[in-house]
């Protein structure tokens, strides 16, 4: 996708592109990739500092990882809760129990925003020096990253798999 005076890489009806403007949100799901690709490298990082605890803590690395979390976090499953689903919900098999899965994926990011507010607060105390719980913070991290991961490996395989990386995926409204 080129920058916002340029076009999406989709093309009306006439075959003419599509200038950003045009659209709410257009992204193809190569954009969606590599935001789970960034996902996917945060929970790396926050691995690294649940290994680290308690001895070993790069305060620096916290306060990155807490600054980090919230806005990707956020930014992405609204992407996908706006664009992505319902997208999804008008071109997939309707055998297929599409609104129950996309409505538990849902749920599933509400949860996921609660956890890494409560664990960007965790993050910040940890890198400001201030007392916590490590065997805490040990739990919350670990739990956060292996749900993220699974949450990012069922998309893959049940949502995205078969639909092509250059697809555009647009949102008109």
């Amino acid at each position: 996708m080129q920058s916002k005076q340029g076009t999406t890489g989709a093309e009306d009806t006439a075959g003419k592109p599509v200038p950003f403007c045009a659209l709410k949100e257009a992204r193809s799901l190569a954009w969606l990739n590599r935001a789970h690709e960034e996902q996917l490298s945060l929970c790396r990082e926050l691995e690294e500092i649940a290994d680290s605890l308690p001895g070993s803590i790069n305060r620096q690395k916290c306060i990155y990882a807490a600054k980090a979390l919230g806005p990707l976090i956020r930014g992405i499953h609204h992407y996908e809760e706006n664009v992505l689903f319902p997208w999804l919900e008008g071109r997939i098999d309707k055998a297929r129990p599409m609104p129950e899965t996309l409505s538990r994926l849902k749920f599933e990011h509400c949860e996921d925003e609660c956890f890494a507010e409560e664990l960007t607060d965790a993050l910040l105390k940890l890198g400001s020096g201030a007392p916590v719980n490590m065997e805490a913070v040990g739990y919350m991290l670990r739990g956060f990253f292996e749900g993220m991961r699974r949450h990012i490996a069922f998309e893959r395989e049940h949502l995205l798999k078969e639909i092509p990386e250059d697809t555009m995926v647009t949102d008109r409204n």
